[in-house]
């Protein structure tokens, strides 16, 4: 029988050396900073999954003088999680008419958390970037979607992508967009990436660590390991890697994509800082997707065999990123304990950002044939004949200051607001470098703006948020954000719903690339004029039954969007474009359903193609076996699932700008996609197998995701997540 190091050395089987020894380094760092961070924290003992009830909480988000009650860690959805008491008193107030009560569980800037319950799960949280705030969430522990693997489905029901991990991805649902990035050129590659607005901090009371791995054919391999610990109750550090990997099925499709973050933040007193600095890098090979779609749709051929577009086609994105924020707060409150909890009526802020980007693209040939022999060439122009070699780089620097009101639920004004001046310096720059000419460009411009806003964000029944930013000089002068959102919520306990409304307007000047580019393939110089962006969403929020719902609402004027030349063209008039959505989990005896639905509509489908209809759904039988013997339990999920849309102009995609454009030859989409999977738990282990394209050749094979490129045929893969508490 197979020793438990055995087990383990298995997983780690696939890695190649390289990823090998980053790991061992990393477990050597890890070592260290455990050792290193002895000297701030209370020793436990007995069963290291006990928290020690005399033990004072490393823990700024509570109280110092809070003592951490036991708590076994259980398997449970929020198993990951810490609990600590809290004895803070909130006060009735007069104005709970408007605030509908104070909210009994908030975060204050200072990483504080407030509450009047017994006991509180202490959660991690986000640095909302909009209002300079901070946002709860929550550690996902949970089965469902476990074997959802792709991370831009995390995102969108509905994507185009290239079929290999790792490769472009554009989301279909036109609200469902993947994570922005400031470097046009990077967007499709950025539900792979870390981006500086969504990084994840923490504070806890134990080193917590997460390994999560996911195997797939033809090499694939991807790794996500997240380490965070507290030194003492104020300072935290954490540290979070992710490599996508793999061959792919089809030639030219090899990936390799690593991207880290490491954060920290410290929260004492009038004092609260956060920090991050991300690095990504992505390399892909290109194919520029099959000759004909012939070799998919009549005769099966080997996926190694189907000839395709380019060769010797390579992308390389090298970026790195840094945000430092600083706020400190005066004039402390007069409410009682307020020492305790550090509140302060005012407080001043400074942040700082800065993105440095940089991307190579290279090919040999981009000559290919059809069936009947004809030449044919991917690109429409090649300036040059000899190998392409095309970079070009990005630089964004922001600088922010501004004064704040804080928003204090237990005294009068019972709002937050702000004021505050801002900076952003831009650099482009494009080489195009082969045997015949060299030619390169470097624009430099500077932005400077204005913002303010109000919000009450703590009430438990009633919040709001209003805010604006004009651009005065610059680049960008006359650029404004215009954006508001009020929530309230009605009812109580399972019966409880929260109805939601934002909207907002915008005018957005073009990205510099968007006006002048140069390379082997492709070279413009326009003069697009500014888009005008107009949005309504309302939603409703029924957490008892597990669902969400709404409809949001777009008008857009002076549109940008890559035409058939995959080139940057302009809609001048307006069009609109509206969704409605229902997101819904169903827990009956023992069966689960999960249900996604999109409809949306666009009044120019030649500018936005969309697919109408998108949806997903799965059936899974889940009991929760209980061991006698042991007395341990064990959760499973046996279910199927489904994805499907209708049939649309899906977009096609240029290797040479790495961007996805319109197109009107090949329609794709009226083809469900059937995977089966198997979702198991055990304390602090969780794992899945997963079989996908159930449905491959039993139906027509039209089984295309992106103009060019077909998805995947049936594939097997396993992974799993193991977290660790010291």
């Amino acid at each position: 029988m197979a020793t438990r190091s055995d087990q383990i050395l298995s997983i780690f089987a696939p890695m190649t050396n390289r990823q090998l020894h980053i790991l061992l380094v990393w477990l050597l760092v890890l070592g260290c900073t455990n050792v290193w961070a002895q000297a701030g924290q209370v020793s436990t003992a007995g069963d290291s999954t006990l928290v020690n009830a005399d033990s004072t909480i490393p823990d700024s988000l509570g109280h110092p003088q809070d003592t951490l009650k036991v708590l076994p860690l259980t398997n449970h959805v929020d198993n990951d999680t810490l609990r600590q008491k809290n004895d803070t008193t909130l006060k009735a107030s007069k104005w709970d008419f408007l605030t509908g009560g104070n909210d009994s569980t908030y975060y204050s800037f200072y990483g504080h958390l407030l509450n009047v319950d017994d006991s509180i799960i202490v959660k991690h949280w986000t640095y909302n970037t909009g209002i300079h705030e901070l946002t709860i969430s929550a550690y996902d522990s949970s089965l469902y979607d476990f074997h959802q693997h792709q991370p831009g489905y995390r995102y969108s029901i509905n994507n185009s992508y290239l079929g290999n991990i790792g490769l472009a991805m554009k989301s279909n649902i036109y609200f469902d967009p993947q994570p922005a990035t400031d470097f046009l050129f990077m967007q499709s590659f950025s539900a792979y990436t870390f981006q500086r607005q969504n990084v994840d901090y923490y504070n806890v009371a134990k080193p917590f660590t997460k390994f999560g791995v996911n195997i797939g054919p033809k090499d694939e391999q991807d790794i996500d390991i997240v380490h965070t610990q507290n030194v003492n109750r104020y300072l935290n550090f954490s540290a979070h890697f992710k490599n996508y990997s793999g061959e792919g099925f089809y030639v030219n499709q090899k990936t390799r994509n690593n991207a880290g973050v490491f954060g920290a933040s410290y929260t004492q007193g009038r004092l609260a800082t956060h920090f991050n600095y991300i690095f990504n890098k992505v390399d892909v090979q290109e194919n520029g997707g099959i000759t004909d779609t012939y070799f998919v749709t009549g005769p099966t051929l080997a996926t190694k065999l189907i000839s395709t577009r380019l060769t010797g086609g390579t992308n390389y994105f090298k970026d790195q990123q840094l945000f430092i924020d600083q706020k400190i707060g005066f004039l402390k409150t007069h409410v009682p304990d307020s020492a305790t909890v550090g509140e302060f009526w005012f407080s001043l802020q400074y942040s700082y950002e800065q993105q440095k980007s940089s991307k190579i693209y290279t090919d040999e040939s981009h000559l290919y044939q059809d069936l009947d022999g004809n030449n044919f060439y991917l690109y429409p122009n090649t300036y040059n004949a000899s190998t392409t070699f095309d970079t070009c780089n990005f630089k964004i620097r922001k600088q922010n200051i501004r004064i704040n009101l804080e928003e204090n639920p237990r005294s009068y004004p019972f709002i937050g607001a702000y004021v505050g001046v801002g900076t952003e310096k831009m650099e482009s720059y494009f080489f195009n470098k082969d045997t015949l000419f060299n030619y390169s460009h470097a624009y430099t411009k500077k932005s400077q703006y204005f913002e303010g806003g109000m919000y009450r964000q703590k009430g438990e029944k009633f919040s709001f948020l209003a805010n604006y930013l004009i651009y005065l000089t610059g680049y960008k002068q006359g650029d404004f954000q215009m954006y508001g959102n009020i929530r309230q919520k009605f009812g109580s306990g399972k019966n409880q719903v929260e109805a939601k409304a934002e909207g907002g307007q915008y005018r957005e000047t073009p990205d510099y690339f968007l006006q002048r580019y140069y390379s082997n393939h492709y070279r413009w110089q326009n003069n697009l004029n500014p888009q005008y962006r107009t949005e309504l969403k309302f939603g409703l929020d029924i957490p008892g039954y597990h669902t969400k719902m709404g409809t949001r609402f777009s008008i857009l004027k002076d549109y940008i969007y890559f035409d058939e030349s995959a080139t940057p063209a302009q809609y001048t008039n307006a069009f609109s474009v509206f969704d409605l959505y229902i997101d819904n989990r169903f827990d009956f005896w023992k069966f689960g359903t999960i249900t996604r639905l999109n409809y949306q509509k666009t009044t120019n489908d030649r500018v936005l193609p969309l697919p109408e209809f998108s949806g997903y759904f799965s059936l899974f039988f889940q009991p929760d076996i209980y061991f006698k013997d042991t007395e341990g339990r064990m959760k499973f999920q046996l279910g199927v699932d489904v994805t499907y849309w209708t049939k649309f102009h899906g977009p096609a995609y240029s290797p040479a700008l790495a961007l996805f454009y319109n197109q009107s030859q090949q329609s794709i989409g009226n083809y469900p996609y059937v995977g089966a999977f198997w979702n198991f738990e055990i304390k602090r282990l969780r794992f899945y197998l997963r079989g996908e394209h159930l449905n491959y050749g039993y139906m027509e094979r039209n089984y295309f995701i992106a103009s060019g490129y077909p998805s995947n045929r049936f594939v097997l893969r396993y992974g799993l997540v193991w977290t660790f508490y010291d």
